[in-house]
């Protein structure tokens, strides 16, 4: 992927999106079966964490890439992270708020989204 396409109409970053969304929901699915509601609550905690963190990123590096006519890597490198710090803060207030919270359900779907984030990346079409 070029830095000049990281914009939300980029294909390759609407079909991240989409992944990240279907996993989420596939394990919530499946957190549900095994673990019940909170279980289920808990993936779409964790697979959303990396969905919005990824939103995040797209609008943080594309406002750099604009200021910098697309050139350099200090935009994408600060927008990285600025998703790692909303990523810390997101999963932190999940923890601190969620009493119920099934953290296998939250990590594993977090952990599944985030690898999805870089493999797509990766891949093309």
């Amino acid at each position: 992927m070029m830095l000049s396409e990281v914009s939300l109409q980029s294909p390759t970053i609407r079909r991240m999106l989409k992944v990240q969304l279907a996993i989420t929901v596939g394990f919530a699915v499946i957190a549900g079966i095994v673990s019940g509601e909170h279980g289920a609550v808990s993936a779409i905690l964790g697979g959303l964490t990396n969905v919005f963190a990824s939103i995040i990123f797209v609008f943080v590096a594309n406002f750099g890439l604009q200021r910098t006519r697309g050139e350099g890597l200090w935009p994408m490198l600060r927008a990285e992270l600025v998703k790692l710090l909303f990523i810390a803060v997101q999963l932190g207030l999940i923890l601190k708020f969620y009493e119920k919270l099934v953290l296998p359900a939250l990590f594993i779907t977090f952990f599944v989204t985030l690898l999805a984030w870089r493999m797509t990346l990766l891949t093309k079409n």
